[in-house]
């Protein structure tokens, strides 16, 4: 039973230690909670830092709590990690929890106030460069002198991590080891982003930046930001992290195509390193494409149906037998420009005559619409053509907009969050 709810809580609190916020552990109806979730510092050997872990209790009634030191290291690639219980190294104190210094408790917190558990770090002259990290963890059971990791934690617990830089011989170097979409082909305009970042050097990076995304005519479709005004998101030394985004865009038929998403990095102390990849994807809604090469070819066929209708007409106004002329020939005899526009040149007389005996004004109407009935297959040509040029035109605007509407969900780890389009600033292009 013991060992259930160890893993169960231990779960609960290592889940946000890179995600968002550490805040509350509920069993037995009691919330704790402390400030901050995560300590990040540099320290050089031989120095001392001392600070306090800040512990909200919002029950109506006083929480007694006991504090322990332990090591952590990451677990896996989904930002989570792991309590190590304190090793004795012997006199070398090669690890942070055995730097850290702090009184076990008991501390009582009165109802609905905040105490403070104070502490301090005693960096060792021989301290190795780089990054060490551990966590103090506050829970309301005192903790027990075994090593065993069943000690850890046996009731409700939270945690403080500690991420410390140790100046000297210090390596940054990191890569984006893979970047991928998850379906390459999509119909809904929604892809699904893997950013593996894995870190080489000896302390925690935190990669920020973000994954630009891109249509076939290099108009920006979604910005995806990466750790923006967060303390979380790091990576530990020689750690992957598999970071996960979600973009969905709006769904149309003008913004089919081949698309880009260009993901850039920033890591470092001061931000100057970086890393950059490239991914492509296809977004292709195939009903909305069958529709549309349905109209095309229905438009195609109507068009090629008009035209041979034309042709004959002006064969037949050009005294030629459209039935005997079967070559190129035949008809090119008498091939001119009056001929081609014989049928435009007819119905424009003929339209002459008709209005040259209306006197009434009422009348005009009526012989207008007489003879537009009496050309329709002409003028719905006509029609057509203007409505399938508006069509283009307006797909060309619609291509050509800078911005779209778009929204974006970033996993971190306990929860998701979304973000929509007018809340990321937009690329300059």
């Amino acid at each position: 039973m013991n060992k259930l709810r160890f893993h169960i809580l231990s779960f609960l609190a290592i889940l946000v230690l890179f995600g968002a916020h550490i805040d509350l552990v509920s069993a037995d109806s009691q919330s704790l909670s402390v400030t901050p979730p995560l300590f990040q510092i540099s320290v050089e050997p031989g120095n001392l830092w001392q600070s306090s872990i800040h512990v909200v209790n919002t029950n109506p009634y006083p929480l007694t709590v006991y504090a322990k030191v332990v090591n952590f290291a990451a677990e896996g690639e989904g930002g989570t990690g792991r309590f190590i219980p304190i090793l004795d190294s012997g006199e070398d104190k090669a690890t942070l929890a055995e730097w850290i210094v702090i009184n076990s408790g008991p501390y009582v917190i009165e109802p609905e106030q905040t105490g403070d558990v104070p502490f301090f770090i005693e960096v060792p002259q021989n301290a190795s460069p780089g990054g060490h990290f551990a966590a103090i963890l506050i829970g309301t059971e005192p903790p027990h002198d075994t090593k065993e990791p069943l000690a850890l934690l046996t009731s409700q617990s939270v945690a403080s991590l500690f991420f410390v830089r140790i100046g000297g011989d210090i390596i940054e170097n990191a890569t984006i080891r893979e970047f991928s979409i998850l379906d390459r082909s999509i119909e809904d305009s929604t892809a699904e982003f893997s950013l593996r970042f894995e870190n080489k050097g000896n302390v925690h990076l935190q990669p920020r930046g973000n994954i630009v995304i891109t249509n076939m005519w290099g108009k920006t479709r979604g910005i995806i930001p990466i750790n923006e005004k967060t303390h979380f998101g790091n990576v530990l030394p020689n750690s992957i992290r598999d970071f996960k985004f979600t973009w969905k865009g709006e769904r149309s038929l003008a913004d089919i195509g081949l698309y880009k998403a260009i993901v850039t990095l920033a890591y470092g102390e001061d931000g100057v390193k970086s890393a950059d990849a490239t991914a492509y994807f296809w977004v292709v809604p195939i009903k909305g494409l069958l529709i549309t090469f349905l109209l095309i070819g229905l438009f195609i066929y109507f068009v090629s149906w008009m035209i041979k209708r034309y042709v004959r007409h002006m064969l037949i106004l050009a005294g030629v037998d459209p039935d005997e002329a079967e070559t190129p020939k035949a008809i090119s005899r008498k091939h001119s420009y009056d001929t081609m526009a014989a049928p435009i040149t007819h119905g424009a007389h003929d339209l002459k005559t008709q209005l040259s005996s209306v006197t009434e004004f009422f009348d005009f109407f009526r012989t207008i619409i007489a003879f537009v009935l009496q050309y329709k297959l002409f003028f719905a040509s006509l029609v057509l053509v203007i409505l399938s040029f508006m069509v283009f035109v307006h797909y060309i605007a619609v291509v050509s907009e800078k911005e779209r509407a778009y929204e974006v969900t970033i996993d971190e780890g306990d929860r998701t969050r979304v973000i929509k389009s007018d809340e990321i600033p937009q690329a300059v292009e």
